[in-house]
């Protein structure tokens, strides 16, 4: 059977562009984009009213609930489909050691595709030994270059801790195998920044074209702003050299100050994501929608926005070669269907700084490979 979603205004993320059009889905592929008409027997998803996107990335979150992490951990749909998410990706919640299991705790149990970035250190519980990333016996370089070799299809690159509360004395080092694991399996490496040691402008060294820096709009001391509010001289030239920017909210990792200051300085938000676990998921991110109503907030324009939880993310991490990012025609029918809700809606940053949003963007349901999801979880 086919599905019509009409009436409907189309985002297209590749030109930039809003369009009133048809989005007709048959065989788990986009047929086709434009005036077709619904025809006798077809499914018809009225759009009037709302904005029909590639399907929603949120291109950090922690899903690996394996019985390690029971308490921080989320089953993934409960953030995906439920949430009008179309794919996920789990950022560093397994390392070498338990990365194998993650088929059978995700992929077995929960309908979000979903995707991994290997932690180079430990996965162990926070604050093991110091930390993920403290000690070289926590990081192994072989192991986490083997596991992409085992799993290439979901886990799609490298992620290391690079703040004082996971590498404590190991400083650098951990950063530095990460930057080498990547290179050997031609992935990108994300890199968590937050407090000294080590300080950002040596992590940021590090980093090559392609590579992801995420929590990268912080309120802590030492971010990408430097004591006179202005941007840090090796995160202009990061940036420059194409260092991937992503948000990653979570609850301690996104200030509106810094952010809104970053980009009247010019600096981007490449990709949004809400960093959600449990410890996020009720104050302060909620949802991947909740993160872009925020980012509205402080003025990125709604092509933006929605382009960095498509195109962007899945250019980034391959996940356009795998069917997401855009609304083509015989490409898999991965669609968010959205609409932005006339607010007040309250919003708070992981500063505790509450500000009042007067639109709110609230996904309405999600089509993966053509099975549609309703949205029925918290926004």
């Amino acid at each position: 059977m086919r599905t019509v979603i009409q009436g409907g205004t189309v985002m297209d993320v590749i030109e930039g562009a809003a369009l009133r059009a048809n989005v007709i889905l048959e065989g788990g592929k986009i047929t086709a984009v434009g005036d077709e008409q619904p025809q006798e027997g077809d499914q018809v998803v009225d759009a009037q009213g709302c904005y029909v996107a590639p399907g929603f990335i949120d291109s950090h979150v922690h899903i690996f609930s394996h019985g390690l992490f029971q308490t921080t951990r989320l089953p993934a749909d409960r953030i995906g489909v439920r949430q009008g998410v179309a794919a996920l990706l789990d950022t560093g919640s397994a390392g070498a050691l338990t990365i194998d299991a993650f088929p059978e705790y995700v992929h077995a149990t929960q309908r979000t595709p979903s995707y991994a970035l290997i932690n180079i250190g430990s996965p162990g519980l926070p604050g093991l030994g110091g930390g993920h990333a403290s000690r070289p016996e926590l990081c192994s370089l072989s192991a986490t270059v083997k596991a992409i070799e085992r799993h290439p299809d979901w886990i799609l690159g490298v992620k290391v801790l690079a703040s004082a509360s996971h590498t404590g004395a190991f400083g650098l080092e951990a950063t530095k195998l990460a930057r080498k694991a990547a290179e050997l399996t031609g992935r990108p490496l994300m890199v968590h920044v937050g407090n000294a040691p080590p300080v950002i402008d040596d992590v940021l060294e590090l980093m090559r074209p392609g590579d992801i820096i995420t929590h990268t709009y912080h309120g802590k001391v030492g971010g990408v702003l430097t004591h006179g509010d202005e941007i840090l001289p090796a995160f202009r030239d990061a940036v420059d050299r194409g260092v991937v920017v992503d948000l990653g909210h979570g609850r301690s990792s996104f200030c509106f100050r810094t952010c809104e200051r970053a980009l009247e300085l010019g600096m981007p938000v490449h990709s949004i994501s809400s960093d959600l676990h449990r410890g996020s998921l009720d104050f302060p991110a909620v949802s991947l929608a909740r993160t872009m109503t925020k980012m509205r907030l402080i003025g990125m324009s709604l092509m933006d926005t929605v382009k960095a939880v498509t195109i962007n993310p899945a250019h980034a991490l391959g996940l356009d070669a795998k069917g997401f990012g855009s609304l083509a025609e015989g490409s898999p029918a991965h669609v968010t269907l959205f609409r932005e809700r006339e607010g007040p809606l309250e919003l708070e940053d992981a500063e505790r700084d509450k500000r009042t949003a007067e639109r709110w963007i609230e996904p309405i349901k999600v089509w993966i490979a053509g099975e549609p999801f309703e949205v029925d979880a918290p926004l």
